[in-house]
């Protein structure tokens, strides 16, 4: 759990270190980073069921070392392309690995409970998802950017090392039988096309016919995987889970949570690092988010507490509040804005972030019987990587869809789509000198439009998402089916 935090946003403030060292632009460093947050999306659920099939035990040290595999390739990649194939490679370990994480703690409780197994993972995930950005930081501006894969792969050999013995030992926790092979298929297909193209949006625009084909093919996945699934003995996932309005409610807010966290960390690290605005290094990047990591670490361990003596409803609801009211701030960020201006929006949506994450895994889980929990892991797992791609994805279509209006032309367009410092002074100097001043101006001006105008479509899309957890999260009766019986009530 900790490798996947670190990963998932160490690798947000190394974008500038790869882009001076592969030479990519915008778009594809959006694909490095979201390669690996879609093929995770695309097996979470497929993950989730493995446990049925072969062990949960050995889906978890499978999924170790897939993830390790992808590091490898990544840490030695010489080109963009290779570390694109090593993110999706590790992007499959983590679809296994995540839901795994979860089977494994009601599959093999801790003395202290199932409920304090979770507290655990959930708050290395939290740290470690709140360090990565510093970790990140570090290595990239004093080793390289390739240091961050190798500590990976050095920490999942251990990690390996530790989960290998339980492969030999059997569990009390009831295996559910599962034969559909085509509702696994198709998921995976209709997650891949949904989310692949939200990151082809940049290239192909909002609304075009590409978009519309997309559209058009996940639209006939999904009537088909609906087909399937209604007929199956065994489906994928049972219609009493995708009916509960618990698990509906604690997903769709995982989603916007993950929206909130990864998009803040991302964009604000393509901000800062722009050589219009901050030209900050990786570490001063992510130390300009030690207010929004430390806030968010620190009140995911308050709101746990807080969860466990007053229900899940409320910290969620009022933590996904904050990160709305964070986003909004955010969106009002102006040419002249310094780093000092963003220090209570930033905080703000860390303590947002912490609390609502605190109890969304025990309601979309532990509130299943335990013949649904490898499917309710695996449903939790597929939203949290979908929300941070889709962040990802579509806040890069926002963010170019600004820089290309630049005044200056083409290469003020260009020097916008490339993180490196160097396109961007290149461009400066081949201008004449009475034209520079107004030239940076203009940047800087649509790197601030750029980053506001995505802070505050986030906000829109977070609070739009809260709003409708919020009905499906009320007070109430619930389905029978879902009552707990793993002792946690």
């Amino acid at each position: 759990m900790a490798v996947v935090g670190i990963n998932t946003t160490g690798i947000g403030v190394a974008t500038r270190g790869i882009a001076d060292d592969l030479g990519v632009s915008l778009v594809t460093v959006s694909w490095i980073v979201g390669g690996f947050l879609l093929t995770a999306a695309s097996f979470s659920l497929v993950g989730g069921r493995l446990g049925d099939v072969v062990g949960r035990a050995r889906t978890f040290v499978t999924g170790i070392a897939i993830l390790a595999v992808g590091s490898l390739i990544a840490a030695v990649a010489p080109s963009s392309t290779v570390l694109i194939v090593g993110r999706v490679v590790q992007g499959l370990g983590a679809g296994l690995l995540m839901p795994a994480s979860i089977e494994l703690l009601a599959a093999y409780p801790p003395a202290a409970g199932v409920r304090s197994g979770f507290r655990v993972r959930g708050i290395v995930y939290a740290s470690a998802f709140g360090i990565g950005p510093l970790v990140g930081g570090v290595l990239t501006d004093h080793v390289s950017w390739r240091a961050l894969f190798w500590l990976e792969l050095v920490l999942l050999i251990g990690a390996g090392l530790l989960a290998l013995p339980l492969c030999g030992v059997s569990s009390g926790l009831q295996r559910a039988p599962t034969r559909d092979l085509t509702g696994a298929v198709l998921t995976s297909m209709l997650v891949f096309v949904v989310v692949g193209g939200a990151f082809r949006t940049p290239e192909w625009g909002l609304v075009s016919w590409w978009t519309v084909a997309a559209a058009a093919i996940a639209a006939v996945l999904a009537a088909v995987l609906v087909r399937v699934e209604v007929r199956a003995e065994h489906p994928l996932v049972h219609r009493d889970l995708l009916t509960n309005r618990l698990v509906l409610g604690a997903n769709l807010a995982t989603v916007a949570a993950s929206v909130g966290m990864l998009g803040l960390i991302y964009f604000f690290s393509l901000f800062a690092q722009s050589a219009a605005t901050f030209d900050s290094t990786a570490l001063a990047a992510a130390a300009a988010l030690v207010p929004f990591m430390a806030s968010m670490v620190l009140f995911s361990h308050l709101a746990d507490i807080l969860t466990m003596r007053l229900g899940y409803r409320g910290p969620v609801l009022a933590g996904l509040g904050l990160v709305v009211v964070g986003f909004a701030w955010l969106s009002v960020t102006a040419a002249g804005t310094t780093e000092l201006d963003l220090l209570l929006p930033l905080t703000l949506c860390g303590i947002g972030a912490g609390i609502a994450n605190a109890g969304l895994t025990g309601t979309a889980v532990l509130t299943q019987s335990k013949v649904r929990i490898d499917e309710a892991a695996g449903l939790l797992s597929l939203s949290r990587f979908v929300g941070s791609a889709l962040a990802v994805a579509i806040g890069t279509s926002t963010y170019l869809s600004v820089a290309v209006r630049l005044p200056a032309g083409t290469m003020a367009a260009r020097s916008q789509q490339v993180m490196g410092g160097a396109v961007f002074h290149d461009a400066v100097a081949t201008l004449r000198q009475d034209l520079r001043g107004p030239f940076v101006a203009a940047a800087r001006t649509a790197t601030a439009q750029a980053f506001a105008t995505t802070m505050g479509m986030a906000a829109v899309g977070i609070l739009v998402m809260t709003m409708v957890s919020a009905w499906l999260l009320r007070p109430g009766p619930v389905d029978p089916a879902s009552a707990p019986d793993l002792g946690l009530s």
